[in-house]
């Protein structure tokens, strides 16, 4: 199976779209027309979206994820097997994610993580067929290793400490992480924050 990981760029939103639209939740319409926007969502667009009357939440929230990834708002990478995208997953500067900023998840922070860079994980999102088969694995190595090249100081992640289901286990289970030289950092009740610090992988 070869499998190519591209970094989500504005001229790559057709296939995200599409990639939500005809795959990603064909195993779970609950989570249908999300476009991955959860941990970007505020008090502010959740109004837009209320008071929007040109088109329905799916079109609106469509449209959003198209701004965001044209503004770069929305960040992650794609795994595509034969030039079809199978996988997603939603990696990017910690402080560009509205749901994990302090005011709203202060548990993930503390002293520390103001003067260190933080790339944050928060979804993966891989075709139902080819689950199980290392995409994520992929996808989370090149997290990893454009963030040392971007100067980030580690990688976080928050997997659940639940046995869910793999349709709602989209932080990514905790063998994920151990297997790729995570660490725990601490325990936060319903999900566990896992860092890999950077300075000891190879470029």
């Amino acid at each position: 199976m070869d499998i190519e990981i591209k970094k989500l760029t504005p001229e790559l939103a057709g296939d995200y779209i599409e990639f939500f639209d005809q795959v990603a939740f064909t195993d779970n319409e609950e989570w249908a027309g999300c476009y991955c926007l959860f941990y970007h969502w505020n008090d502010k667009l959740e109004e837009e979206q209320t008071n929007n009357v040109s088109c329905d939440t799916t079109c609106y929230r469509q449209e959003l994820a198209r701004h965001f990834i044209q503004e770069q708002k929305l960040q992650g990478y794609l795994a595509y097997e034969d030039g079809v995208v199978v996988g997603w997953v939603n990696a990017n500067d910690k402080t560009a994610f509205d749901r994990l900023c302090p005011d709203q998840w202060p548990e993930i922070w503390d002293a520390t993580s103001p003067l260190s860079r933080i790339k944050s994980i928060v979804c993966y999102t891989i075709a139902p067929q080819m689950r199980r088969k290392g995409i994520a694995t992929q996808l989370l190595e090149r997290v990893c290793q454009d963030a040392k090249d971007q100067g980030y100081s580690y990688v976080e992640a928050y997997p659940g400490n639940n046995s869910d289901p793999i349709i709602r286990n989209y932080h990514g289970p905790s063998t994920l992480y151990e297997k790729c030289g995570f660490t725990q950092y601490k325990n936060i009740g319903e999900f566990t924050i896992v860092r890999k610090y950077l300075s000891n992988l190879s470029s």
